[in-house]
């Protein structure tokens, strides 16, 4: 299965577009930086959440291609083992099922844990990135503070006047 565009490719592709985007919407100004993170961060999602189907549908293949051959080789040792009893050859036929059966049932139970951990590591992950977010808004709330507090010092400045 193709894994799709490296991550090299992904990351001149996002590079150019964002090339592009400022390149069509810049004014006299130039653009501004909450305009550029926004757009930056629009294509940065898309392009983890194209990353995250594909990452899913080759897993979904692979669970797929695993179950098949799985039941497969239970459905061969079910009817061998149904001639070999008749032929009585049931020890071992019995066994190969058994065999079959347990590679069945380990194939669920990894795809069921696979599955389980994916939504485990996609909870943390909306949980880091909701704290870095919230770290930003402290940051910028911080920074406007600290520009209020120059602004009233430069003012007191001009009022006190030189010494």
């Amino acid at each position: 299965m193709s894994s799709g565009p490296t991550p090299e490719q992904v990351a001149e592709y996002l590079v150019r577009k964002l090339e592009q985007t400022i390149r069509d919407n810049r004014s006299d100004k130039g653009m501004s930086f909450s305009t550029w993170q926004t757009i930056a961060r629009e294509e940065v999602t898309n392009a983890l959440r194209a990353h995250e189907r594909r990452q899913g549908r080759q897993a979904l293949g692979y669970a797929r291609m695993a179950l098949i051959g799985a039941t497969s080789v239970v459905t061969i040792g079910f009817w061998g083992a149904v001639v070999s009893v008749d032929r009585a050859w049931g020890g071992p036929a019995a066994v190969a099922a058994t065999l079959a059966g347990a590679v069945l049932f380990a194939v669920a139970a990894h795809w069921g844990v696979l599955r389980a951990a994916g939504a485990w590591a996609k909870k943390r992950r909306a949980e880091r990135l909701t704290k870095i977010e919230e770290i930003d808004r402290r940051i910028k709330r911080m920074e406007a503070e600290m520009r209020k507090k120059q602004d009233r010092l430069k003012d007191k400045m001009e009022e006190v006047g030189e010494l």
